[in-house]
């Protein structure tokens, strides 16, 4: 099984999808894209390699999320600003 820090959500129509960060910049990557545990907005950031060195990052932090280790607070929320 995939961890939730491998993969995010991406908006095609008006439904989300989970899918790999390498498939979310490769093949969405003008689609919205949102934390797969919070709901609020990341982008895919890293280099291309044969490790794959992408990463999800928050557009805006907060600390209700423990995809965002360095912030997290130790109390899940979702995120001020959540997509849907």
């Amino acid at each position: 099984m995939t961890s939730p820090g491998q993969f995010c959500e991406v908006k095609v129509g008006s439904a989300w999808h989970a899918v790999s960060l390498k498939e979310a910049r490769l093949q969405h990557g003008d689609a919205l894209k949102r934390c797969p545990n919070c709901h609020g907005r990341v982008t895919i950031a890293g280099i291309y390699s044969a490790q794959g060195l992408l990463t999800l990052s928050h557009r805006r932090s907060h600390d209700g999320c423990s995809l965002n280790p360095r912030h997290y607070q130790g109390v899940p929320s979702r995120h001020p600003e959540v997509l849907v």
